[in-house]
C-alpha cells in the first residue's frame, strides 16, 4: 500500500478488529485497510447500533442519552467559532443527531447539517426540523456553492474515505472568507503514544485515517486551505461511555467487568472530565 498523501510505501503498523493499519514513515500518516466498498460500509456501518451501544461497534453508548456532556464539548467549539465569526451560515458535516446544529442555532448561526445516518438524521430533523437535515456523505449532498460561512467536522475527518474529494467539495462550499473547523485525534500526542493500539481514536473501520498536526497540515495546503488556529480540547464524557470506549477500543477486561456492575446504573451517568490532550483542532481559511 502506498501512502494516500505522499505516495511513499506504507508499513504495518498494527490489526485490530480484523483490519490493518498502515504507517507512513515519510509524513507518518495512517489508514485502515478497509477491505469493503465504502459506500455499502456508510449504510450498514452508522446503524441505530452505532449510537445505541452496539458493542461490535465501538462507538456510543447512548448518543441521545449523553446529550448533556455532547453539548458541554461543543460549546467549546462555539466560543472559538466566534473569535472568527459572529455569525453566519454554518453547515455541520457529520451531524449526528443534531445537537451541534440545534446549539448554533441559538447561538445565531443559521445552522444546517447531515449525516450518513438515516437513524441519526431522523433524530436531527425532529430536533431542528426537517428543513435544515438532510441524509448523505459529503460527496453525496447538495448544496449552493460558496453559500456557507462556516462548516464543521468534529470527529468525523477521520471517518472519511477519501478526503482529499471531500476537502474539495467543502472548498466548493465555503465562502471566500469563511472557515472550516476540524477536530480529529492526534497521532504524536503522549496518549497516543502510550496507549498504542489501545488508544482510543484507533478504531478500526470506523477510523480510517489518523493525523498529527504537520500531516493535516500538509493535506489541507495541498487542497487550498490555510490553517490559521491550532488547539487541544479535553472532553466530557459519561463514567459508562468511558467504560465501553474500554472494553471496546481499550480491549480491557477491567473495563468490560466495571461496565457490567455500573454501566446501566445511575453511577453509569457520572460525567467525567477527561484533559488527555489527544484531540487536535484546527480552524483553516481559505488560501488567498
Amino acid at each position: 500500500m502506498t501512502c494516500y498523501l505522499c505516495g511513499f510505501p506504507m508499513e504495518f503498523f498494527l490489526k485490530k478488529n480484523g483490519y490493518d493499519i498502515y504507517h507512513c514513515k515519510k509524513c507518518n500518516l495512517m489508514r485502515t485497510d478497509l477491505h469493503e466498498n465504502y459506500e455499502t460500509f456508510l449504510h450498514d456501518h452508522y446503524s441505530k447500533g452505532y449510537f445505541t451501544g452496539k458493542q461490535s461497534c465501538g462507538a456510543y453508548i447512548d448518543y441521545k442519552d449523553d446529550k448533556p456532556m455532547i453539548v458541554r464539548n461543543m460549546k467549546k467549539f462555539i466560543q472559538e467559532i466566534k473569535k472568527h465569526k459572529s455569525g453566519g451560515k454554518l453547515l455541520d458535516v457529520g451531524c449526528a443527531m443534531g445537537f451541534f446544529v440545534e446549539l448554533a442555532l441559538q447561538a445565531g448561526f443559521d445552522a444546517y447539517g447531515f449525516d450518513p445516518s438515516e437513524y441519526a438524521v431522523a433524530n436531527a430533523g425532529r430536533l431542528n426540523g426537517h428543513t435544515r437535515i438532510i441524509h448523505g456523505a459529503i460527496h453525496t449532498v447538495s448544496y449552493p456553492k460558496k453559500s456557507f460561512d462556516i462548516i464543521t467536522l468534529f470527529d468525523v475527518f477521520e471517518h472519511l474515505g477519501d478526503p482529499v474529494r471531500d476537502l474539495r467539495k467543502l472548498y466548493s462550499l465555503l465562502k471566500d472568507d469563511g472557515i472550516l473547523v476540524i477536530a480529529t485525534g492526534n497521532t504524536r500526542s503522549i496518549m497516543a503514544k502510550l496507549l498504542h493500539r489501545r488508544w482510543t481514536f484507533y478504531i478500526p473501520p470506523q477510523h480510517l485515517f489518523f493525523y498529527n498536526r504537520k500531516n493535516l497540515t500538509l493535506l489541507l495546503e495541498k487542497e487550498h486551505f490555510t490553517p490559521v488556529r491550532w488547539f487541544g480540547i479535553g472532553k466530557w464524557l459519561s463514567l459508562r461511555y468511558v467504560l465501553h470506549l474500554g472494553r471496546t477500543t481499550g480491549e480491557s477486561a477491567l473495563a468490560a467487568f466495571f461496565y457490567m456492575l455500573f454501566g446501566r446504573t445511575p453511577l453509569g451517568k457520572f460525567p467525567l472530565y477527561l484533559p488527555l490532550g489527544d484531540n487536535m483542532v484546527v480552524i483553516a481559511g481559505k488560501k488567498t
